[in-house]
């Protein structure tokens, strides 16, 4: 049994400036990827490549492509993934399946649905008797190319995602069933009018805890094999854009897929009133005031308008402003991208005080940058990103050379800092990783402007279909 395996995972904010460009995918081709811990241990693609292993089947391994959520991936990038991906499928002299692991939200200029474009182009190549199966992230916007094209359809099943690795298992189960069976599978889908934030649906609350035990439910029903909710990615400006339920099943059980899609779709929409912020959310002069009025620490804050794993620029000081502003001690703001800053600092040494003007100009947003006499504390890189540990008025702040996601509190270890001696720690991000929020007493959401507006009434949206909900009364 030979079976290709590859990778394209970008989610694209259409709303900030920046472009995404190949070199941020940091592309691997064939064979490496088996060597590479970033793809084989946590990731879709590792939970692919390793259920294959153990199944015994032969691995024709392709292209592998990833890169930090951000802005619009250029024409000429997609189309050396795109080539890249296809040649290396192609190259094999027989497949029995093909199992790719794709985010679902990618953009690209000049094409909404590249995923579509993807996959449309694959089927052509390969005709319509090879099984193709997709992991897909559970923000993915599915659109009928996708549909239309693929076999299979499998989304992550947590917010925030800890389960990346077993959705590609279940990717590749998916496809290791339709080769041995003979069954081409059925694939069906149900979209809701409907933008989500990933911050008003945390899948450990209510009202997703018990949607998705409802998903863990239907897949035991006879003939069906899959079931999954997408909920899209409400910072793309998308035609496309909305929450869908999607069913794979037998081929003898395809019209109980539609029923069950439209049962499931149906309970979602039903809900949609119930979802808000998960976590406590305020505007940020509240947001400071609960934290300092709580007995706890730290307090850890999302700066959420800033949040770079959901593609924002990374480069805004409003957070850092205020706790300036206001003469606040014994807090952490991590992390501020900003390159010419970061080798300021570095040039400046640790021990080294220096003068900097921290962050991008964006009047926009009401964060123009800040004018900062700094003290070095403490110099680092970790996983090719340099960093900066400095002190400005009494506040700590990290700075990088570039955008990194802030998940993992390893990082500011690696800068000497430990985050528990803080009594606020803000951090860019949405809804906090795992480890944030066991590290923080209390976790807040900072409701800040910015690339990533949680607020989603207030983004300008121009191409999404209307009427559509929360934006329309519906």
């Amino acid at each position: 049994m030979q079976i290709a395996v590859g990778a394209m995972m970008h989610e694209t904010n259409t709303l900030t400036a920046g472009r995404t460009v190949l070199r941020e995918f940091a592309p691997l081709q064939g064979a490496a990827v088996f060597e590479d811990h970033r793809w084989m241990n946590a990731s879709s693609a590792g939970g692919i490549i390793q259920t294959l292993q153990e199944a015994g089947a032969g691995i024709v391994p392709s292209y592998f492509a990833r890169a930090l959520p951000s802005g619009l991936v250029t024409r000429e990038t997609y189309d050396t993934i795109k080539s890249n991906l296809l040649g290396g499928i192609l190259s094999a002299e027989s497949l029995d399946g093909i199992c790719l692991a794709l985010h679902g939200s990618m953009f690209v200029e000049g094409l909404d649905d590249p995923e579509g474009d993807l996959l449309s182009s694959l089927r052509a190549q390969v005709g319509g008797d090879t099984p193709i199966v997709c992991a897909l992230d559970m923000h993915a916007t599915i659109t009928p190319a996708m549909v239309s094209a693929a076999n299979a359809l499998t989304g992550y099943r947590t917010a925030p995602h800890t389960d990346a690795f077993d959705t590609g298992a279940r990717a590749a189960k998916l496809l290791l069933y339709s080769v041995e069976h003979q069954d081409p599978l059925s694939l069906v889908y149900q979209r809701l009018p409907m933008l989500l934030s990933g911050e008003q649906s945390e899948t450990a609350a209510q009202p997703m805890a018990g949607l998705m035990e409802q998903l863990e439910s239907v897949d035991h029903e006879l003939g069906i094999l899959c079931t999954s909710y997408f909920l899209g990615f409400p910072w793309a400006d998308s035609p496309h854009s909305g929450v869908s339920a999607v069913v794979t099943a037998t081929e003898q059980a395809s019209s109980a897929a539609a029923d069950i899609a439209k049962h499931l779709a149906a309970a979602f929409w039903e809900k949609r009133r119930e979802f808000d912020f998960t976590t406590e959310a305020y505007p940020l002069p509240e947001a400071l005031d609960r934290a300092l009025e709580d007995p706890g620490q730290p307090v850890v804050i999302a700066d959420s308008g800033d949040n770079p794993t959901a593609g924002a620029s990374q480069d805004l000081t409003l957070s850092l402003a205020a706790v300036c502003q206001r003469g606040l001690g014994s807090v952490l703001s991590a992390v501020v991208a900003d390159p010419r800053a970061e080798e300021q600092c570095r040039q400046a040494g640790e021990g080294g005080v220096v003068h900097i003007q921290l962050g991008r100009v964006r009047p926009e947003e009401g964060a123009p940058p800040l004018q900062l006499q700094v003290q070095v504390k403490s110099l680092a890189a970790v996983d090719g990103v340099r960093a900066a540990a400095v002190t400005a008025n009494g506040v700590d702040v990290v700075i990088t050379d570039r955008r990194m996601a802030v998940t993992d509190p390893g990082f500011l270890h690696a800068l000497g800092i430990d985050p528990k001696q803080y009594k606020i720690v803000i951090v860019k991000s949405g809804y906090l990783s795992p480890e944030y929020q066991q590290l923080a007493a209390r976790k807040m959401l900072a409701l800040t402007p910015g690339d990533t507006n949680v607020l989603l009434d207030q983004i300008p949206y121009r191409r999404v279909p209307r009427p559509i909900y929360p934006l329309d009364a519906i």
